[in-house]
């Protein structure tokens, strides 16, 4: 806690931000770092998850390999509401409207809810085989193994979907740190419970997935007694649906639903690569790439984190009518991202070994992870470009843009050039096909932008409207 207290007072991140008035850079990285935060300790739920995992044996770190599309496709769905939430009650705060704001997060928070039942075929190993089946996966053990962590997923869902509203709802109102501590709180359960659930109790991988289980609702109390305490818009726990709430979720889905589509996109080409890389290279080039997605995370996601400050910042000043804000809240992510995305990028590119080595691989499976993520990183200045914009798209409700580039770079670039490559290189240089495709979803971006900004420049009024 001493630790957080310091980053409090370095980085002035005490109360709420000025969404409407504060200097836009400073504001932006006060929003940004409990969010940057936020996404990694979120990364290291399934970063702890992988490491001890990867330490039960080869099956089972195949195993986890075949299930990162299943999580992707969790949070496909959650992004899709918290993205179309942020934005609409963004939106209604901006404009003074809290009544309206208050109704979008409990519409949000019932839409969530429903949404569970999605996830109750992975309860069962027969719908579980199947649907792993289809990524590629036969071996018998690899399967009851995908199984036993996945069958975690309908239950955890129903936390995870309370806490991204709720996090979402703290967002809108400025207010950062309370989903850092929750993620503070989740993480270091889940930490601690991990190797007694795995190893001391014999769970082995499904110890991991109720070690998340129990972390998360450990976050939960936290949260439920900070909704009381700190928050103008309360969400209660308990499930609340009603039909009234069908206008409500149709705005939400109209923004939120490219979001989840866009995501569940990456899912699937992920699962598409999956196949070309154990169809041509074999398991271990699945294994090499999941380790190497895992450490990417550590750079990657900090865009992620970006993107969750600048929605609500966006969409806030999109209800006061605020395009110039608007213009320099972008300008500010891009110095952001750059500083941090492009400074860690450099880190992790340079000594990639160091996480590697935390999973315990093969020293064939550590070296081709180390060539996945040199050669990936050098498109990150095309992501953090796109990342920006689709900030832009989602704050706006032109989320749809946002689906159409990354369907493009996901499924009508990525796959393409992986199934090409994989026919002309060896395995250390199958790897291109990330900037290569990063690199064709950032041109659309570009272009995308540029009408879009110009449609808010004749639409929107330029002067700044005075916060009621």
């Amino acid at each position: 806690m001493k630790l957080l207290k310091t980053l409090k007072r370095m980085t002035w991140l005490r109360g709420k931000a000025d969404l409407a008035r504060g200097p836009v850079l400073s504001t932006l990285i006060k929003l940004s770092l409990p969010s940057i935060a936020m996404v990694l300790f979120h990364t290291l739920f399934h970063l702890v998850d992988t490491v001890f995992i990867s330490w039960l044996g080869e099956s089972q770190m195949v195993a986890i390999s075949y299930t990162f599309p299943v999580q992707i496709g969790v949070f496909a769905i959650l992004e899709g509401v918290g993205n179309g939430m942020t934005a609409l009650c963004g939106r209604r705060l901006g404009e003074g409207n809290l009544e309206e704001a208050r109704s979008t997060a409990l519409a949000a928070m019932g839409f969530a809810y429903l949404l569970c039942l999605i996830w109750i075929p992975f309860l069962f190993p027969l719908t579980s085989d199947i649907f792993f089946r289809t990524l590629g996966a036969s071996d018998p053990e690899t399967l009851r193994q995908a199984w036993l962590y996945n069958m975690w997923i309908p239950p955890t869902f129903i936390l995870i979907s309370f806490s991204y509203v709720v996090n979402s709802v703290f967002r809108c109102q400025g207010n950062t740190m309370v989903p850092l501590k929750y993620f503070l709180i989740a993480n270091g359960l889940n930490i601690i419970l991990d190797p007694i659930f795995i190893f001391t109790l014999g769970w082995g991988i499904t110890g991991a997935a109720a070690a998340t289980f129990a972390g998360r609702l450990g976050g939960i109390v936290y949260l439920v007694r900070k909704l009381e305490t700190e928050s103008e818009i309360k969400v209660p726990f308990k499930p609340h649906i009603r039909l009234s709430m069908l206008p409500l979720w149709a705005r939400i889905t109209a923004i939120g639903f490219p979001v989840t589509l866009s995501t569940a996109s990456v899912a699937l080409g992920m699962g598409s690569v999956n196949s070309i890389l154990s169809g041509t290279f074999g398991p271990k080039a699945v294994a090499a790439w999941m380790v190497g997605l895992r450490v990417e995370d550590l750079a990657f996601n900090t865009l992620m984190g970006i993107n969750d400050a600048l929605v609500p910042f966006l969409s806030f000043n999109y209800g006061r009518g605020d395009l110039n804000r608007m213009k320099k809240v972008i300008r500010s992510g891009f110095i952001i991202s750059t500083v941090i995305t492009g400074g860690l990028g450099v880190i992790v590119c340079l000594f990639p070994f160091p996480v590697i080595d935390l999973f315990r691989p093969t020293e064939e499976i550590a070296r081709t992870a180390a060539q996945a993520i040199r050669i990936t990183i050098a498109g990150y200045p095309m992501v953090i470009f796109s990342v920006m914009y689709n900030s832009l798209f989602v704050a706006t409700g032109f989320s749809g843009l946002g689906l159409i580039t990354q369907i493009f770079r996901s499924l009508l670039i990525r796959v393409p050039a992986a199934q090409f490559l994989s026919h002309i290189v060896p395995l250390e240089q199958i790897w291109w096909f990330q900037p290569i495709s990063f690199l064709g979803g950032a041109l659309l971006t570009g272009l995308f932008s540029w009408i879009l900004l110009r449609k808010l420049k004749r639409d929107m009024e330029v002067p700044k409207l005075p916060l009621s």
